[in-house]
């Protein structure tokens, strides 16, 4: 089964995955990208209104296969 990188920019550091995780397609690295984003999102939402978080996917070669962006948006209604 192949491996696959998320490399993860939370708006205030950039992590490059070194480690990789095995999937067993590309389709459930999607998956795994999109679900990493929702848990950024519930773990470290920023003090602010508007904040993005960002993964992008790599395959064993290094090239970028998939790319994710979860933007957050929100204000006091007045």
């Amino acid at each position: 089964m192949p491996r696959y990188f998320f490399d993860i920019d939370d708006g205030v550091q950039d992590l490059r995955d070194n480690e990789g995780v095995i999937l067993d397609d590309r389709e459930h690295a999607r998956k795994e990208a999109i679900a990493t984003l929702a848990q950024l999102a519930n773990d470290k939402l920023p003090d602010g209104n508007n904040h993005t978080f960002r993964a992008n996917v790599r395959d064993e070669t290094g090239k970028r296969i998939y790319e994710a962006a979860l933007t957050l948006t929100s204000g006091w209604v007045p």
